[in-house]
């Protein structure tokens, strides 16, 4: 029990974040409010700033292997070795965000203690070695001049990206499938009467009606004729791939629910028919269907902060890949870190175990935060 003390205050201690009181530091959300990103700083000075960190860490800095997103600002990762030649499995992150500092540091102690109790569930989280920071003053001569801001650098274990087949079981598609078998076990499960069935009833349905209307709330009949219609659905010949699904199966199921339209008894440009709400509530379908077989970015409870999404979690007919890498997400929770932002850019393999890992933990928050 000492010890969980002692390494929970360590762990506070590491993640806290105070700067010196300084008017002319900018803080990283700040910077990002003023458009200033690491990501989108030129080579030569975000090489400069990594090479500082790199100092201080006692390595040589090698080549730069990737950039977050545009717009998340979410930082630059770079190759590193030890002066002494040894960390070829290490990289080097820098970010401009004390979040992800924090996210790190919690990573780092949450694994240390699974891995005593839960090796497996510890595999899932990235090694963390040393964190250390450095000041970037901005130039002269630049509108920021005489300005500073705190940079972060974070060494993490080198993990490769996941094959195609892997990626698409555990996110599905990106616009395309490039795996063949990936997208023939895809349309598979999203054709599965036991996931189908329910993505129907929930899309052409309405959760504020009662009980007895709620599915089919629009179908002429409610749910005698939604039960036809899902025969009609059951009885569609199965799209071929991706494209026949896009561009036959999924019009045809909104014809068959269209053609179910309760008949308006009355007419008004402001209130719209029932066909037509049918209509709004098939271009859900899609993304109901395919959220219902892939990872998902943000965990349940935080979903009340993102205005007009629902989410969509496994249920049960997905591959073992999701299963099993789902569940370990989920089993996070009661050991008190929320998963975040794991989305098909931040789930790497470590190459010797085949392990999947979420290689950027930086939105990672401990519960009690």
């Amino acid at each position: 029990m000492k010890l969980l003390f002692e390494t929970w205050r360590k762990y506070l201690a590491e993640a806290a974040d105070v700067d010196v009181v300084n008017k002319n530091m900018i803080g990283g959300k700040q910077a990002q409010q003023l458009g200033i990103t690491l990501i989108d700083f030129d080579i030569g000075p975000a090489r400069k700033i990594a090479e500082a960190l790199a100092a201080k860490l006692g390595a040589q800095l090698g080549k730069e292997l990737g950039r977050g997103s545009p717009g998340t600002g979410s930082g630059i990762v770079y190759e590193i070795r030890a002066m002494a030649g040894e960390g070829r499995d290490m990289v080097l992150k820098i970010t401009q965000f004390p979040r992800e500092k924090k996210g790190y540091v919690l990573a780092r102690w949450k694994k240390d203690q699974l891995e005593k109790k839960n090796p497996k569930l510890a595999s899932i989280l990235p090694e963390v070695s040393d964190i250390v920071d450095t000041i970037y003053d901005f130039e002269k001569g630049s509108y920021l001049s005489g300005r500073s801001i705190k940079i972060y650098g974070i060494i993490i274990e080198r993990l490769e990206e996941l094959p195609n087949r892997v990626k698409e079981q555990l996110f599905g598609h990106a616009g395309m499938f490039k795996d063949p078998e990936a997208e023939t076990e895809w349309i598979k499960i999203v054709t599965e009467p036991k996931l189908l069935i329910p993505a129907l009833r929930e899309t052409f349905g309405d959760e504020k009606m009662r009980p007895r209307d709620r599915y089919y709330t629009y179908f002429d009949g409610r749910m005698e004729s939604g039960l036809e219609f899902e025969k009609e659905v059951l009885d569609l010949k199965p799209p071929r791939d991706y494209r026949d699904y896009r561009a036959r199966w999924i019009p045809k199921i909104t014809q068959f629910a269209k053609s179910r339209a309760e008949q308006p008894t009355t007419y008004s440009s402001l209130v719209p028919t029932p066909d037509m709400m049918i209509q709004r509530q098939a271009l859900k379908l899609p993304k109901r269907l395919e959220g219902s077989v892939k990872i998902p970015q943000y965990p349940p409870e935080s979903l009340k902060l993102f205005t007009g999404i629902k989410g969509a979690y496994p249920k049960g007919g997905e591959s073992p890949q999701v299963t099993a890498f789902f569940n370990k997400l989920m089993a996070l929770g009661p050991e008190g870190v929320t998963f975040w932002d794991t989305h098909r850019e931040n789930v790497m393999m470590r190459p010797l175990t085949n392990e999947i890992v979420v290689s950027d933990v930086g939105l990672f928050r401990h519960i009690k935060d």
